[in-house]
């Protein structure tokens, strides 16, 4: 690092859907005069670097790889496990060593996603560092006006609000053992005390978090500290920075249903989430139910041998497409429940049926109903026949789909918001 001039080291752990916002921030903060490092899984690192940023291998290909790979990530409480212990297994030692030998306490900012527990770590090391962190979804923000929804169970909404602090008690405690020990094993090794309820207490950063969503998609905002600042969606899809052949591809579609009868119909589109490498029963389900009801489809899926062959008429498939360039063309979103998916189904006005599998999903699905923009049910009870009963009614949402695309702001003003808060916190 050259002396005297801070650096902004930008660290975005996890799926496409997890570095899209941050590295929209990146490239925002550079615009803005920042000196920007940014760091993610092997795979994404040309998406930063044509958007003309400096980047570094946070996770190799063949560690990502084996993580998406295993069908178990998508287990309700499995896939949280697992997703805790890569964290601390096989990032949070290597990271820390990173960040001591390459910074300069004084000349560094760290903007990083939650679950960079090494950046939290440094953090309390070196004080003078200003952290913020970067919290895309609020599932894990705690409230008992409006506690968020952590499963597919329908009894869950039932549940008396103070019982939430036992069932919150007892979910801190099992993620203690799971990560707990080594981030206190390294803790005691550099001099700070031990830590209990990380996640309740500790991960997020006490200098600044920017919660990526808007008070109508958040818990009540009286149970927010001040440190967490609501500054909506980002709406970020590296639209600007894909490949050319995904434009090509997405081109190439649009044309495609543009004729026939399928430019008279408007067509659904089904994305089971950029990770998923086991949604074959998913694609079945929508390729079966777009046959049964005569409709144009599109089925998108980073893997294609999950993809069924042959596919009916009017329905075709692809990889990884910008949905700011998609949405706009469909009559329906049926996916996973990411955030980041949620929140463009929202800027288009496109009506939603969610499928949720683990982490933020089900609060982000149980969010979408309550605002009236569509309806849910868990992936694990998915069959023909129920999609079929969601997507028919989906009509009726028109009016509020369209209601709620008006409150969303532009990527612009939202990233601008949260560089303002950054510039804020080191006195720029």
């Amino acid at each position: 690092m050259t002396a005297g001039k801070m650096r902004t080291i930008v660290t975005a752990p996890g799926s496409l859907g997890d570095v899209n916002p941050l590295l929209a921030i990146a490239r925002g903060l550079q615009a803005a005069g920042h000196d920007v490092l940014f760091l993610a899984a092997e795979r994404y690192l040309p998406l930063a670097r044509r958007g003309g940023l400096e980047t570094r291998c946070l996770v190799s290909e063949e560690q990502f790889s084996r993580l998406a790979g295993n069908p178990q990530l998508w287990h309700p409480r499995h896939g949280a496990r697992l997703i805790f212990h890569e964290a601390v297994e096989h990032f949070l030692a290597d990271h820390y060593q990173w960040l001591e030998e390459n910074c300069v306490p004084s000349q560094t900012l760290l903007v990083s996603h939650v679950l960079d527990f090494a950046g939290r770590v440094y953090r309390d090391v070196h004080q003078e560092v200003k952290l913020v962190s970067v919290l895309p979804a609020p599932a894990v923000l705690r409230s008992h006006r409006t506690p968020p929804r952590l499963s597919g169970f329908a009894w869950e909404r039932w549940i008396p609000p103070g019982v939430h602090r036992g069932i919150y008690r007892a979910a801190d405690l099992w993620l203690d053992r799971i990560g707990g020990a080594q981030i206190n094993q390294m803790r005691a090794e550099l001099g700070l005390p031990k830590v209990h309820r990380i996640f309740k207490s500790w991960w997020c950063s006490p200098d600044l978090v920017l919660c990526l969503f808007p008070e109508w998609f958040s818990i009540d905002v009286r149970d927010l500290p001040p440190t967490m600042k609501l500054v909506g969606f980002p709406l970020a899809d590296s639209g600007d920075v894909v490949e050319p052949q995904v434009t090509a591809e997405l081109g190439k579609l649009l044309d495609g249903l543009q004729q026939g009868t399928a430019g008279r119909e408007r067509p659904w589109v089904f994305a089971p989430g950029t990770a998923h490498q086991h949604a074959a029963g998913f694609l079945r389900t929508a390729a079966a139910v777009c046959e049964q009801m005569r409709r144009p489809g599109v089925l998108l899926s980073t893997a294609a041998s999950q993809l069924p062959s042959p596919l009916p008429p009017r329905v075709v498939a692809a990889g990884y497409l910008p949905f700011s360039q998609l949405l706009p063309h469909a009559a329906a979103l049926v996916h996973h429940g990411g955030v980041g998916t949620t929140s463009q189904a929202f800027r288009a006005g496109v009506p939603q049926v969610v499928l949720p599998m683990a982490f933020d999903q089900f609060d982000n699905a149980e969010r979408v109903a309550k605002l009236g923009c569509g309806s849910w049910f868990p992936m694990d009870k998915q069959s023909p026949g129920r999609l079929r009963r969601h997507l028919a009614a989906l009509p009726r949402t028109a009016a509020r789909v369209q209601d709620i695309a008006a409150r969303v702001p532009s990527q612009g003003s939202v990233v601008g918001r949260a560089i303002d808060l950054i510039d804020s916190l080191v006195g720029r």
